[in-house]
């Protein structure tokens, strides 16, 4: 499958062929000029950042091609490239190949970023509930059986948690299956043990101690390096001469990354495995990667429409959390607590993020 992009003015054409290497912080120094043609890059990095996900340096090394292109030929950049926007799809389909673009999934989430950010999310919750309690409670925290045992099993449910959703953006849909079945066993497990150990406190701690300790998470997934947790989750490639393992990792990345529906990913397997039957060929030498062929057939109409249907079903997650701690603000508000001020506010814009996404889902 070939993929290509608008129609290249001779202008445009010279684009890309100046040399790679130049700094962007040379962009940033020099004056357009006109106040125009600056906006128009602005807006242009913006579309390309947002949606195409480019390579690192190539928003940089474009812009400083249409400032030179500008300021060469007298014209605006409007006049030489068009819209900002369009512009920006034509960069991405010509100049972001699918390799790179097979790196991440249809929300344009590596492993690697998805893991680190469930980390980041985790210690940020974390500090958060921390801080509430120093504030509420005073500079030291009694510590007794349910919090000592409590928090790493609830800790443990939202990190397998994290896992899951890593797995399925590494198109691994059977690992984020196992996970989310530990996650589910889990949540009876910590219930139990929270309840069944006898209260009373068992020593105190520091408030500052205890907030550093949640904050933990987020310092590791500060520090993993992104590249490295793609590669432990993406896992080991199919070897070139396995086939069949091939059609495995080309199912999963199809379901797990692209969200296709298990039937239309086997479809998609069966035809290949028809096609290596009639030509006698490898997969690998047939079609590539596993993951830049899964990208080729997931690409399309129907890929917004995927995309926003798995956000709608994973906003849909957050029901029952929603509805309990909206029940609690409606039997007993109390003016003097932030939830009662927060969480009605919070749940509206949760159903209008999940209105959006429904709507997409029809109209896409």
């Amino acid at each position: 499958m070939t993929r290509t992009g608008p129609k290249v003015t001779t202008q445009q054409q010279r684009l890309g062929q100046d040399d790679p290497e130049q700094s962007g912080s040379e962009v940033a120094t020099r004056t357009w000029p006109r106040e125009e043609d600056q906006r128009w890059a602005a807006r242009f990095r913006l579309r390309l950042l947002l949606r195409h996900d480019p390579p690192g340096g190539l928003d940089d090394q474009v812009v400083d091609e249409v400032y030179e292109a500008v300021t060469d030929s007298g014209r605006s950049a409007h006049e030489l490239f068009g819209d900002a926007d369009d512009f920006a799809a034509q960069v991405a389909a010509e100049r972001i190949d699918d390799a790179h673009r097979s790196r991440r999934d249809m929300h344009g989430i590596t492993p690697g970023e998805g893991f680190r950010g469930g980390l980041l999310v985790l210690g940020a919750v974390g500090v958060s509930l921390s801080l509430h309690g120093w504030f509420s409670s005073g500079l030291e925290f009694t510590i007794g059986w349910p919090a000592l045992a409590g928090t790493p099993l609830i800790g443990t449910v939202v990190l397998l948690i994290v896992v899951a959703l890593t797995l399925r953006t590494a198109g691994r849909p059977r690992g984020a299956w196992t996970a989310t079945v530990g996650a589910v066993v889990m949540v009876p497990v910590a219930a139990l043990a929270i309840s069944s150990l006898p209260d009373g406190p068992l020593f105190s701690a520091p408030a500052p101690v205890v907030v550093a300790l949640s904050a933990l998470p987020a310092v590791i997934g500060w520090l993993l390096p992104e590249e490295r947790v793609s590669r432990w989750f993406n896992g080991p490639e199919a070897a070139h001469h396995d086939d069949e393992a091939w059609l495995r990792r080309l199912d999963g990345v199809l379901r797990g990354a692209y969200g296709l529906s298990p039937r239309q990913a086997q479809a998609h397997v069966e035809e290949a495995r028809a096609h290596l039957a009639a030509s006698g060929g490898e997969a690998h030498e047939q079609f590539g990667p596993p993951q830049v062929y899964a990208l080729r057939l997931a690409d399309g109409p129907g890929a917004s429409r995927r995309a926003s249907r798995r956000k709608l079903r994973s906003g849909l997650l957050f029901l029952p959390v929603v509805a309990i701690a909206l029940s609690e603000v409606i039997d007993d508000p109390d003016p003097g607590s932030l939830s009662t001020w927060v969480l009605p506010p919070a749940a509206l814009l949760w159903a209008w993020f999940l209105w959006g996404h429904h709507r997409d889902t029809r109209s896409s």
